[in-house]
């Protein structure tokens, strides 16, 4: 008995060998069983075919039983005693042992982000500052209609696993700083990076941010990065990464601290529009290569009729929030508060 243990032990360690194993056991014990059931029986049943044989061993390994078949013969019964009962509820039974342990495993590697993802078009959110901080954001991004149905990958080493339950979030665990850990998350085919602060009294913080960040564009150049910069004057480090947005989260927060101790309200009114959950939301779209110059200025006072309402335009560099005589120019990005995203020709049209 003792032996016997050690010989499951030692195939269950061989994985293959034992799925191989026991799949020869299994068909060995079927076909030798309708062989048998099919001689010893076949005699008593002038309508018994060798496929009515095979179905009685099927069900009969499957301890389903219906009934419809059942060894008469003394040969029939010696076989089912052999075929059925010594070789192939073993097997059986194995098989469907290593099948359940396999879907558990797997499901033990997902949780503790150690598989890899398959999706595409997904969104890589990069460290994990705190659970409230990449759960709001998630919802955020989950709440905007052009991200709807997208998964969101979640990439940090500093946790086993993800401490919430949100529907399409994954978690891939490992080294931020490893093309591994962003070849497992599928880097290649995201459409969107958002490379979060490690911690806010981490000093450290902006480097890593930016050599992740220069990891990420390395292997996807085309998708969009956005990397949060704790500290103004560490935007230097991003110089050599092909970041599409650097956001100074501390002094956009300072700025709005300030705000509102002198004006009252105003982080109210930057709450609502910032979020994609409740009310009018900040939207930016480009003004299209080619497109006919409009004026910015007759332009926002038509919006307004359409309940849009336009706060500013970028250009390069510059936010112009004083629009005066500006005309449109191609890769001007407009800013506007509205229910909904449109695009330029919408917007001009």
């Amino acid at each position: 008995m003792i032996n016997f243990l050690r010989l499951v032990r030692f195939v269950r360690r061989r994985k293959a060998a034992g799925i191989g194993a026991a799949c020869v056991l299994l068909i060995i014990s079927l076909l030798g069983n309708a062989t048998i059931f099919y001689i010893g029986d076949g005699p008593l049943h002038d309508d018994l075919t060798f496929d009515d044989a095979i179905w009685y061993s099927v069900i009969s390994v499957t301890t389903i039983g219906y009934g419809d078949f059942y060894a008469q013969s003394t040969l029939a019964r010696i076989g089912t005693l052999v075929f059925i009962v010594f070789l192939g509820l073993g097997s059986f039974t194995f098989l469907i042992g290593f099948a359940i342990d396999a879907i558990a495993e797997l499901a033990l590697r997902e949780q503790r982000g150690m598989s890899s993802v398959v999706t595409t078009n997904h969104i890589v959110i990069v460290n994990f500052p705190s659970s409230d901080r990449v759960m709001k954001l998630v919802e955020e991004l989950q709440a905007d209609p052009h991200h709807q149905g997208r998964e969101v990958v979640v990439v940090s080493d500093d946790i086993d696993s993800l401490p919430f339950k949100l529907s399409n979030v994954v978690f891939v665990r490992g080294p931020v700083l490893s093309e591994d850990t962003f070849q497992r998350a599928n880097i290649a085919g995201a459409a969107l990076a958002i490379v979060l602060a490690t911690d806010y009294s981490d000093s450290n913080s902006d480097a890593v941010v930016a050599s992740a960040a220069a990891v990420i564009d390395r292997l996807n150049t085309n998708l969009h990065l956005v990397a949060e910069c704790l500290d103004d004057s560490h935007k230097m480090l991003f110089a050599t990464v092909n970041c599409d947005a650097i956001v100074c989260s501390l002094g956009i927060t300072g700025n709005l601290l300030a705000q509102e101790a002198h004006d009252p309200g105003i982080s109210q009114m930057i709450d609502v529009i910032t979020s994609n959950i409740r009310g009018t939301t900040l939207f930016s779209t480009p003004v299209e290569r080619g497109a006919a110059a409009v004026s910015y200025k007759q332009l926002a006072v038509e919006l307004l009729d359409r309940g849009v309402n336009l706060i500013a335009v970028n250009r390069g560099d510059d936010s112009h929030t004083a629009l005066g005589e500006l005309q449109s120019q191609d890769d001007d990005r407009v800013i506007y508060a509205a229910e909904q995203r449109y695009s330029w020709r919408d917007l001009a049209g």
